[in-house]
């Protein structure tokens, strides 16, 4: 028992660090949103696009690379609630499993 206890306790530490790390994530999302070089990149592609001009390398990888881009950070929760909530129920088991030592 005191095994998983740890690794519980092991689990909720990264848990918050996880918090954390998910606000400086998109704290930086969000400064290179702003970044006028990469709107800049992101209105040239969208025009490259939306004319389908003559085909470039360089504009068909830019395109390539931004949807990809895009498409990752949606994967990524958009703030720390999932993690607290984790926390929250990490720290509940953990109180159970402490005070219940029988099971």
């Amino acid at each position: 028992m005191e095994n998983s206890i740890g690794k519980l306790q092991k689990l909720h530490k990264s848990v918050q660090k996880l918090e954390s790390v998910l606000q400086e994530v998109w704290s930086l999302i969000e400064e290179i949103e702003e970044d006028v070089m990469f709107k800049g990149l992101l209105n040239k592609a969208k025009k490259y696009q939306s004319k389908k001009q003559q085909s470039d390398v360089y504009l068909e990888n830019l395109c390539e690379r931004l949807n990809e881009f895009e498409n990752n950070i949606e994967q990524i929760p958009e703030d720390g609630t999932a993690a607290v909530e984790l926390e929250d129920a990490i720290l509940e088991l953990i109180d159970l499993l402490k005070n219940n030592k029988e099971l």
